[in-house]
């Protein structure tokens, strides 16, 4: 009677162990992966100024640099800077001075993406933004820093893998900055790269 109970524990071992290690091996398993991304393109200002407008130009060009962790799930997390001019203003005072102001401004930003089918992404970021004024004119330059603690971003993106570690695609992302109660939208070209 005892062979005939170990006999059949062993089989209910044998027998498990064998389901789980096919079970196992018909899962595929996505290991983490880190992306790192450049992004470049069109950048357009929506401003709020009443006057003085007609002098600006609002349409530049801007860079962003993304550092994803990608688990094995669809949700990645990650961090995003950049440098975006979000506008200029020039005007001729005189024959011979002319006035400029400028506006730059550089996010420092968390994000979260998600994958809603292959190759397409929606992604939210929220954090702060270091923004720079500059106004020259009659021989003075006068440059402001100021820091902008409550912006976010809303991102819609299409990342296609040309290999295993090489991706290229296209984002639109808005942003708005809460110091300066602007918008910015931006079109970009992406390349990314994963290991």
């Amino acid at each position: 009677m005892d062979k005939i109970k170990t006999a059949i524990t062993l089989a209910l071992v044998l027998l498990a162990s064998f389901a789980f290690a096919q079970q196992k091996d018909s899962v595929k398993v996505h290991p983490n992966h880190y992306t790192l991304t450049v992004g470049a393109g069109w950048t357009h200002y929506i401003n709020n100024l009443q006057n003085g407008d007609q002098n600006m130009k609002n349409n530049f060009a801007g860079v962003s640099f993304k550092f994803f962790w990608e688990p094995e799930y669809r949700l990645s997390l990650g961090v995003e800077t950049g440098y975006y001019r979000l506008f200029r203003v020039s005007n001729q005072v005189t024959a011979d001075t002319a006035v400029q102001a400028d506006r730059v401004v550089v996010p420092f930003l968390l994000l979260a993406r998600m994958r809603i089918i292959d190759h397409f992404y929606l992604g939210v970021g929220m954090g702060m933004a270091m923004i720079t004024s500059k106004v020259s004119g009659f021989g003075e330059k006068i440059v402001t820093k100021t820091w902008s603690l409550s912006n976010y971003e809303v991102s819609g993106s299409y990342i296609y893998p040309l290999n295993k570690h090489l991706n290229v695609g296209g984002e639109i992302k808005v942003f708005d900055f809460g110091k300066l109660d602007d918008w910015m939208y931006s079109l970009q070209v992406l390349c990314a790269v994963r290991f």
